[in-house]
């Protein structure tokens, strides 16, 4: 053999060796992350081939270790040919400090770690129990999985579903199909969820109701979570509370169960589905207890009738129940506060402050109200509506009150005093009662044309008229006053004191009752210029 051929057979010999070393290293390494089950004892071995090849059968207080696992059970048997065991009665594995693991049968595979419980299966870790009738469970990861009904038992709550995951490091099960969590305040059902068993709270993720057991509040909702030892909800996606007579709605919901309060905000609705009314808003309050309300920022007010729909819009609105009738347990007062606008096809209106009794459909309205029905138009101190069907409804215009039909663009008939009741037939005011200080404006027609005008003073007056035309008055005493003919008139004739023809600031639809800024802006130094023609 040559000298370089020698050379090279050498160099081969010395890698062979090299690899053989490191294969040697490595094994050790290999072998322990497979690490086999220990038998640690038994009160019997045996072996018979026919009965289970390659197995040995181990009876009496049968104890196996596998890492940090210690498993026990009435008998096994081991595979000689694989990292496996069958285990039978009485089937108990302990991992780490709080994890038991209990089952009539077990299935464990060493290399995998994966333990397969079979009949009467139960798990407890820390402060929850679960139990099922077959389970997976990996005791690499901590984590176990059943796949036909199981029921999971913490110190708040009861949650049974046909498939759950529970992962054991993060305190966190996952449930799907049928979830049922039963609490002593309420039962919550659903088809997905997550529920924390260290903190217990229970995150919605799919669609999610929570039915109170002791009052009548239910929840749904399709995303958020519930704190179900607090009691507390925060909901994000489809969400509302709905109790006997209410329903809130928001894209973000918050809610006490103690307290009864829930809180809505963006794009709020709140729904009585007794008096047909919608509160809508961007923020909104509701407690079930005390059953009273509150819609702020944007706020819309819209209440269905048989024949038409009253809208109202406000900086603030609140509803309470009405306390003044006992024959109408659910009747409710609702009030309005700041820059209060409403419309309705036979009724417009606005005013500061505004109280609405919804049993009778009396509007009571504060600081420098106005009401439009028709051609008419009312102002006081203080008014009352009362919304009658059948008819009349009823104007009760108290301290400074003032009427203003109009004939046509520059001609307003006008009826002042303390005191006016009038009596709305058709959209129409067909009669008026005026008290105190009585003072009438009326135009005097001749077939087409105008003739003049009466301007009458008396104590009080009573008025009947037809299509905003006085057909007859009367006196009480005797009225002070005259007749001027049509072409005599002045400027100052046309009008009573505190006359003030509003027309421009009259809600004309629903859409016109905000933004009132921009409305407000565009009839400044327009709406109180008095009329200068005949």
């Amino acid at each position: 053999m040559s000298q370089s051929r020698k050379s090279a057979f050498f160099q081969l010999i010395f890698l062979v060796a090299l690899v053989s070393v490191f294969i040697q290293a490595i094994q050790p390494q290999q072998e322990g992350k497979k690490k086999r089950v220990e038998i640690e004892n038994a009160d019997l071995y045996t072996y018979d081939a026919a009965i289970k090849a390659n197995a040995q059968r181990l009876i009496g207080n049968v104890r196996f270790r596998h890492n940090q696992a210690l498993m026990f059970c009435d008998s096994a048997y081991s595979y000689t040919d694989s990292n496996r065991f069958d285990a039978f009665g009485n089937v108990h594995i302990i991992q780490g400090d709080t994890l038991h693991l209990y089952g009539d049968k077990m299935f464990y595979d060493g290399n995998t770690r994966l333990a397969r419980f079979v009949s009467h299966v139960k798990m407890v870790d820390k402060s929850i129990t679960l139990t099922t009738e077959a389970m997976d469970f990996d005791l690499s990861t901590n984590i176990g999985y059943y796949n036909n009904h199981g029921k999971i038992v913490d110190t708040t709550n009861v949650l049974t579903s046909i498939i759950g995951r529970y992962y054991s490091n993060d305190n966190l099960l996952f449930f799907k199909d049928s979830v049922v969590l039963v609490n002593k305040d309420f039962i919550l059902r659903a088809d997905t969820l997550k529920y924390n068993s260290q903190t217990e709270r229970a995150f919605i993720v799919g669609p999610t109701t929570i039915r109170g057991t002791k009052k009548d509040g239910v929840l749904y909702s399709e995303n958020g979570w519930y704190d179900t030892r607090k009691n507390l909800a925060e909901l994000y996606k489809k969400s509302k509370i709905t109790t006997k007579a209410q329903i809130l709605e928001g894209d973000t919901l918050f809610y006490d169960r103690a307290t009864g309060n829930g809180r809505g905000r963006h794009r709020v609705t709140l729904t009585d589905t007794t008096n047909k009314v919608v509160i809508k808003g961007k923020f909104g309050i509701y407690n079930e207890t005390t059953k009273m309300a509150f819609v702020t920022d944007s706020a819309m007010f819209i209440q269905y009738g048989k024949k038409d729909t009253m809208y109202m819009h406000a900086d603030t609105l609140r509803t309470k129940p009405d306390t003044s009738d006992v024959k109408h347990k659910d009747g409710k007062f609702f009030m309005a506060y700041r820059n209060v606008r409403f419309h309705k096809p036979d009724l417009q209106g606005k005013c500061d402050s505004l109280g609405y009794r919804m049993v009778d459909s009396t509007m009571l309205m504060f600081y420098d109200p106005l009401v439009w029905s028709g051609k008419n138009q009312m102002s006081a101190e203080k008014i009352q509506f009362v919304s009658k069907t059948p008819d009349p409804s009823l104007a009760h215009l108290e301290t400074n009150a003032f009427i203003v039909m109009s004939e046509d663009s520059i001609r307003f008939n006008q009826i002042s005093g303390k005191v006016i009741i009038g009596q709305i037939f058709n959209n129409k005011l067909r009669i008026a009662d005026v008290n105190g200080n009585a003072q009438t404006l009326y135009y005097l027609k001749d077939k087409e044309k105008y003739s003049g005008m009466n301007r009458l003073l008396s104590s009080k007056i009573k008025l009947h008229l037809t299509d905003n035309h006085i057909d007859s008055i009367r006196f009480y005493p005797k009225p002070e006053g005259k007749t001027i003919p049509i072409k005599e008139l002045t400027e100052e004739d046309k009008q009573l004191d505190g006359f003030v023809w509003r027309e421009k600031e009259r809600p004309l639809n629903a859409k016109d009752l905000y933004p009132i800024e921009d409305k407000r802006k565009k009839n400044a130094g327009s709406v109180r210029k008095p009329a200068s023609k005949n």
